[in-house]
């Protein structure tokens, strides 16, 4: 259960459709990308694929979680966004096939965060 973290810097303004390329065996995949010279914030796209979770309550579920920690620690993103003069687009797919309690959620998208 490791967490896979991709980071691309454009110095234009990209669609989020370019984050999804890679096939790992992670809890998570952050992809990010950042427009530098803009103002600091960011986007967030979740993601957590029917392949992966059959029931949509657990995906509904997933999702809500992902939402309220970064609701929660938003200010870890703004941080890293105004270091870097820049506006984060960020997607998070979920890529485990059971659903994760909310302190081991919150412990691998802490550790990613922290990566960005």
């Amino acid at each position: 259960m490791r967490a896979l973290v991709r980071h691309t810097v454009y110095p234009v303004k990209k669609p989020l459709k370019h984050c999804f390329k890679a096939k790992k065996r992670h809890l998570f995949l952050l992809r990010s990308n950042i427009v530098l010279d803009a103002s600091p914030g960011f986007s967030i796209l979740i993601s957590v694929p029917k392949k992966k979770i059959k029931k949509a309550v657990a995906r509904n579920h997933i999702k809500r979680m992902i939402r309220e920690y970064v609701r929660k620690n938003k200010s870890i993103i703004l941080s890293k966004a105004m270091d870097r003069n820049g506006f984060y687009h960020l997607s998070i797919t979920y890529l485990w096939e059971e659903e994760p309690t909310t302190t081991l959620l919150e412990e691998k998208l802490n550790a990613i965060f922290q990566k960005l």
